[in-house]
């Protein structure tokens, strides 16, 4: 059944983000009673508090898994509880996202050669992860009705560049080259990329707010 070959697939990248997870973890706890200053405390500290809500999400979604794992029958489309576990599931691609972009900004830190090996080795394999994630959630989330109307967040209009950006404008500037019209080349340099942070609703505040 495709639709349990989905659901193995995404236990077993859940399972490897948790230790990937701890191990950056045990990262901040130092750098965080360590800091130079209540900025740079803060800054880590909130990171840590995403990852460790984060954590907490898997550590009740995994069992859930299993249990549709282990009882075939259950999965249908009409299944509420189904339903629900797919929600979860979608919450947790977001949260691969969050850590893509906290693994990148962990990089400006740990400058160290073993540390930034690290970093730089988990940020390619949940990069992997991610995109896998993607790919089987779109396939499961076709089998079900939902309205076609197409909606542009207001993150997606921030020119960005990270591990969880730079495949998404790849693809952006694809499509535009595609359909764009040939004209003159500009003599203009291309603008430098800009990060902009905006505060608002957290992942790990969703699942409350649910």
């Amino acid at each position: 059944m495709i639709m349990i070959e989905h659901l193995l697939e995404l236990s077993h990248v859940f399972n490897r983000n948790r230790d990937r997870i701890r191990i950056f973890m045990d990262m901040l706890s130092p750098v965080i009673a360590q800091a130079q200053d209540e900025h740079e405390r803060l800054y880590f500290h909130h990171i840590y508090e995403e990852e460790e809500q984060r954590l907490e999400r898997l550590d009740e979604l995994m069992p859930k898994l299993s249990r549709f794992l282990n009882n075939e029958q259950t999965i249908r489309i009409t299944n509420q509880e189904f339903i629900h576990l797919l929600q979860d599931i979608n919450l947790e691609k977001f949260g691969l996202h969050n850590f893509l972009e906290h693994l990148d900004l962990a990089m400006y830190h740990f400058k160290d050669e073993e540390h930034n090996q690290m970093l730089h080795s988990m940020l390619e394999q949940t990069k992997a992860d991610y995109l896998w994630v993607k790919k089987i959630l779109s396939l499961m989330n076709g089998n079900f009705p939902s309205n076609n109307s197409v909606s542009v967040k207001e993150s997606e209009k921030h020119n960005v560049l990270t591990a969880a950006h730079d495949h998404e404008h790849e693809a952006k500037e694809k499509k535009e080259a595609h359909l764009s019209v040939p004209a003159v080349n500009s003599a203009f340099p291309k603008p430098s990329l800009s990060v902009r942070h905006k505060k608002g609703l957290t992942v790990g505040s969703l699942k409350t707010l649910r």
